[in-house]
């Protein structure tokens, strides 16, 4: 099971005495701080054990599951590569892929290990910062989350390259493509099957069966969702206006912008941006979050 988000940066709190979720994977990274509490982990069907006060990092690929013993704290942040990027000049989007390649599936810390007490007690009140502001600010993103996740995936860096061997591992094809996606939401010119599929070293009908392979659905619906979950992050900040943004996102002219919205949500862009909800949202099959 893939669960697939689109928002660019997600938190979750929540304490449980059974993890909610089946035996899954996702399309984004996966920051998870535990406490008050204790079992096993499944992580790519090697087990280990934890017992409150430590951190995984998941990258998009990891497949795993919690089998909870006590009563467990979780503080979760799930975010997609253009949540550390936005805003970044184009010349650093290489340097935090590569910071997030080499943080993904090695890393695990802990208060149990000495060399840890330190790194995890700072990103655990860095984490518990940004739990507050996400509570406070109505469960919204803000700059401040921005700034704090880099301070966390920076610290991160630093621990391992100290403490840890230097053993970098080669993004997937799948999140080499999603990578590529998420940085190109705003050129529809280079997410053409015809650019896609030769950049990625497959003929058109190739890449559709493996993308539709490895995330359950369509490089079509994918690219959709995403670039409708960005434009209504875009419509919510009043400093943008709706004109802007269909520049922003490549459309031709705003009725080909407010036809594309219209049809993924069934209201205009101008009636979402005065508070009406949409009718119809990202179809159900790339909505498996379960808030707690």
């Amino acid at each position: 099971m893939k669960l697939v988000q689109f928002e660019p940066l997600f938190l979750r709190h929540f304490r449980t005495e059974e993890w909610p979720f089946t035996y899954h994977n996702h399309n984004h990274y996966e920051l998870m701080l535990i406490s008050e509490g204790g079992g096993v982990h499944d992580l790519n069907k090697e087990e280990s054990r934890y017992s409150g006060d430590t951190i995984y990092f998941l990258s998009p690929e990891d497949s795993h599951h919690f089998y909870i013993e006590k009563k467990t704290r979780f503080k979760v942040i799930k975010f997609l590569p253009s949540a550390v990027k936005e805003g970044m000049n184009i010349s650093l989007t290489d340097y935090w892929d590569n910071l997030l390649s080499s943080l993904s599936r090695r890393w695990e810390g802990n208060k149990n290990n000495p060399i840890d007490i330190e790194l995890v007690t700072n990103i655990t009140s860095i984490v518990d910062l940004m739990i507050i502001e996400w509570e406070v600010n109505d469960k919204k993103v803000s700059e401040l989350h921005t700034n704090l996740l880099r301070s966390v995936l920076l610290l991160m860096d630093k621990y391992s390259r100290n403490t840890l061997n230097p053993d970098v591992y080669d993004a997937t094809k799948i999140e080499r493509i999603q990578n590529y996606i998420h940085l190109n939401i705003h050129l529809p010119e280079k997410l053409s099957l015809k650019v896609l599929s030769p950049t990625f070293g497959f003929s058109e009908s190739g890449f559709r069966n493996f993308f539709q392979t490895q995330m359950g659905m369509s490089v079509s619906s994918y690219i959709n969702a995403l670039k409708i979950e960005l434009i209504k992050t875009r419509i919510k900040s009043s400093e943008y206006s709706l004109s802007a943004i269909a520049i922003e996102f490549g459309f031709t002219d705003s009725s080909h912008f407010t036809k594309f919205f219209k049809k993924h949500t069934s209201i205009s862009p101008l009636e979402f941006k005065r508070g009406l909800p949409p009718k119809t949202d990202v179809p159900q099959i790339l909505q498996n979050n379960i808030v707690l």
